[in-house]
């Protein structure tokens, strides 16, 4: 594998996570690994996972093991093709990363000295986690903005202009500013989420997919989550919120299944529509998708789309609890 191309993919980290994600990638589009987890080395020696596989695979059963092991002998560790790779800052193991290698292959010894490189670098979790957060919700409000609101008042502004000449119109446009209205306020409701302050995410996941089932979709859940952080349940609440907006815009489709589930010490999520499908090596990725990539990689997942035309789309994604 090319280092200097690692070292690139590096430079622009904003936050340790990021780091390791981009490793991660790095040697995965390289085809060096199928996967890789990551984990920080907190107070005590305690492992804190930061990033996670999108889905239940092979290294899942052994990563966590695999972690304490290098991190007790601070050293790698090796298992079949599994490989635990400690990142030390002078004597102390910050990191440790758990790779799932290709066949043959082995990660560059340059590895964990660039991303020690990498980690000296000042303020990088809190600028990450703040400029994700305020980006993507700027991004979020912007395009609920444009594609409802004002999709909604310009055609209310269209029927007044033929009000003009025509009154028995004036009902139309009432009606169109109306909607517009009610699309203002639920997109108020929806930055505030209520009912996710007052009865956490499996309640409140359960009551938006009451609602959205009243768009004719039929829906197929199956929930089970563990108590969890605030900032966690909100993330994933917006997840899961974006994934079946799209399926609603885009896809045309009949049914949707909706999964969260606890595995471990993970927690595991699955949207999943019999739509249209897409080519996505041919459809740039939405700001949608971004904004759902985003939130996943800030609680240390990973998430990943796979879709085809004529078969529907899926939506898969994998977080530390």
């Amino acid at each position: 594998m090319d280092c200097a191309r690692l070292a690139e993919a590096l430079a622009g980290a904003r936050g340790r996570q990021e780091i390791f994600r981009r490793a991660l990638a790095a040697l995965e589009e390289a085809g060096v690994i199928r996967c890789g987890e990551a984990y920080w080395v907190g107070e005590n020696l305690t492992l804190s996972q930061m990033q996670a596989c999108r889905t239940t695979c092979p290294l899942v059963a052994h990563s966590r093991h695999l972690a304490q092991e290098a991190l007790r002998r601070k050293e790698a560790v090796e298992e079949g093709p599994f490989l635990a790779l400690p990142v030390h800052q002078g004597e102390r193991v910050v990191a440790v990363l758990v790779l799932s290698l290709e066949e043959g292959q082995k990660p560059p010894k340059a590895l964990p000295a660039l991303l020690q490189l990498a980690l000296r670098r000042p303020g990088l979790e809190l600028a990450g986690k703040l400029l994700s957060a305020q980006e993507e919700e700027r991004r979020r409000v912007g395009r609920e903005l444009h594609d409802g609101v004002g999709s909604l008042l310009t055609a209310a502004l269209l029927t007044l202009k033929v009000a003009e000449k025509r009154p028995e119109k004036l009902p139309e446009a009432r009606a169109r500013v109306a909607e517009a209205l009610e699309e203002v306020r639920r997109l108020s409701r929806e930055l505030r989420m209520p009912l996710l302050d007052d009865l956490g995410l499996k309640e409140a996941l359960q009551r938006y997919l009451e609602e959205y089932g009243k768009s004719g979709l039929q829906v197929e859940a199956r929930l089970d989550l563990p108590p969890l952080p605030k900032e966690k349940e909100v993330a994933l609440f917006r997840v899961v919120q974006e994934a079946l907006t799209n399926v609603l815009r885009h896809a045309h489709a009949q049914r949707v299944r909706v999964e969260l589930w606890r595995d471990g010490d993970r927690l595991f999520g699955v949207v999943e529509d019999d739509g249209m499908g897409f080519d996505p090596e041919k459809t740039p990725p939405s700001v949608g998708l971004l904004g759902m990539q985003e939130r996943v990689q800030s609680l240390g997942g990973s998430l990943h789309l796979r879709s085809c035309p004529g078969h529907g789309t899926r939506v898969e994604f994998g977080v530390p609890l």
